[in-house]
């Protein structure tokens, strides 16, 4: 599969150039979807996730292992700070920490990796 340390440092880039703000969303603007799974990477090392709309649709979509890590990292974050599921989570790559998320608690504090969205 080919990722080479150039295409994640590009891959990077483009994920913080790119991306997009909370600006003018609104709810009844968003598709739900209730179901979702992950596929291996392809050939040319991009992976497929397949969603299960709220009404049966499908919807593929296609992304690079940075974007995919950091949605992950980023939904598991949100997770984390709403309670529904605690989470301990550390993510690096190479020597450099990418991620830290720690169950909120009066003892550890707060670590989140995202903001929320109307702050």
């Amino acid at each position: 599969m080919p990722f080479t340390k150039n295409a994640k440092i590009d891959a990077h880039a483009l994920f913080d150039d790119q991306r997009p703000s909370p600006d003018g969303l609104a709810e009844e603007d968003v598709m739900g979807f209730v179901s979702a799974m992950c596929f291996r990477p392809m050939e040319d090392g991009e992976m497929v996730v397949r969603l299960a709309g709220e009404d049966g649709e499908i919807i593929d979509l296609r992304t690079n292992p940075v974007c995919a890590g950091r949605l992950a990292i980023a939904l598991l974050d949100l997770i984390n700070q709403n309670g529904w599921f605690e989470v301990d989570l550390r993510v690096t790559d190479g020597n450099s920490e990418i991620a830290r998320i720690i169950p909120p608690g009066p003892s550890v504090g707060k670590s989140f990796a995202c903001e929320p969205v109307d702050e």
